[in-house]
């Protein structure tokens, strides 16, 4: 019949198309991929060179009386994102053996615990110190959590250092305080000044001097005959309408010229009407 002769039709067909299939699966079986080109070598790129950090001592004094003593180690490098500035990292500290003993003394005295840093940390010898202190028994009930805040100056010199901790100045009458060793935790924060808004315009060169001095200058001026110190004489100031009247005539000109009288009702205006039909 036609039905059995195409479906035997359709059998052939899908058996040569299985051969075939067959057949490329085969071949690529049979493939050497060893026998490809190798592929050019991707050149390895270059490794950062690694950021170098200095160090400066970060001292402590317990008491009000005494020397003082490197407590840890301050890390600092230049910051490599725009802006520029310092990036800083402290060690850690602690408190143990004859410090401990010293600290667990202050508390009975009720004195202070005290930081120091140099300004300059390039040059720690030979620049003057910045001190900040805080209260013993409120860093002691505060579990010796504190927040340290630099102050740089814009030529990177070290202004004031801000010595905080959470709990109040008062003591409480007892503080317990840990047989061996105490450890700090402390948050380091950098500060810059925020630069200040400037004048509109130019600015006279009398007003960067101080009173007595713009005084002086202008008794000067007016012994030399009103003259300048190239020997020419001097121009008075000019009034605000002299300065400005180039801005002030032309709107005042528009205001004066814009407008006019309102069209009257039934007046002249616009064109002539068709003539009459015939």
């Amino acid at each position: 019949s036609r039905g059995r002769a195409a479906l035997t039709k359709q059998l052939n067909i899908m058996g040569v198309r299985l051969l075939s299939l067959a057949a490329l699966v085969a071949r690529a079986a049979a493939f050497d991929f060893d026998d490809e080109a190798p592929a050019a070598a991707v050149p390895a790129k270059p490794k950062p060179a690694p950021e170098t950090s200095k160090t400066v001592s970060l001292l402590h004094r317990i008491g009000d009386a005494g020397a003082f003593a490197e407590r840890s180690k301050l890390w600092y490098r230049e910051a490599a994102s725009a802006g520029g500035g310092l990036r800083v990292r402290l060690g850690p500290a602690k408190l143990s053996g004859a410090e401990r003993d010293a600290f667990a003394a202050l508390l009975d005295s009720g004195g202070h615990y005290t930081l120091r840093l140099p300004s300059n940390f390039s040059a720690p010898a030979d620049s003057p110190p910045v001190f900040a202190s805080v209260s013993a028994c409120s860093l002691a009930e505060s579990r010796f959590e504190e927040a340290i805040e630099l102050t740089f100056s814009t030529a990177g010199t070290l202004t004031s250092v801000s010595y905080t901790v959470p709990a109040a100045s008062e003591c409480p009458p007892t503080l317990p305080l840990a047989a061996t060793e105490v450890s700090f935790s402390t948050t380091v924060t950098i500060t810059y000044p925020s630069e200040g808004p400037r004048p509109i315009g130019r600015v006279h060169d009398a007003a960067f001097l101080p009173h007595q001095a713009a005084k002086a200058q202008q008794e000067a001026a007016k012994a030399s005959g009103g003259k300048d110190g190239d020997g020419k004489p001097q121009e008075p100031p000019k009034s605000f309408l002299q300065q400005y009247w180039m801005y002030i005539v032309p709107v005042f000109l528009a205001l004066s010229m814009g407008g006019g009288e309102a069209p009257k009702e039934g007046g002249e205006g616009g064109g002539e009407g068709g003539g009459e039909s015939g």
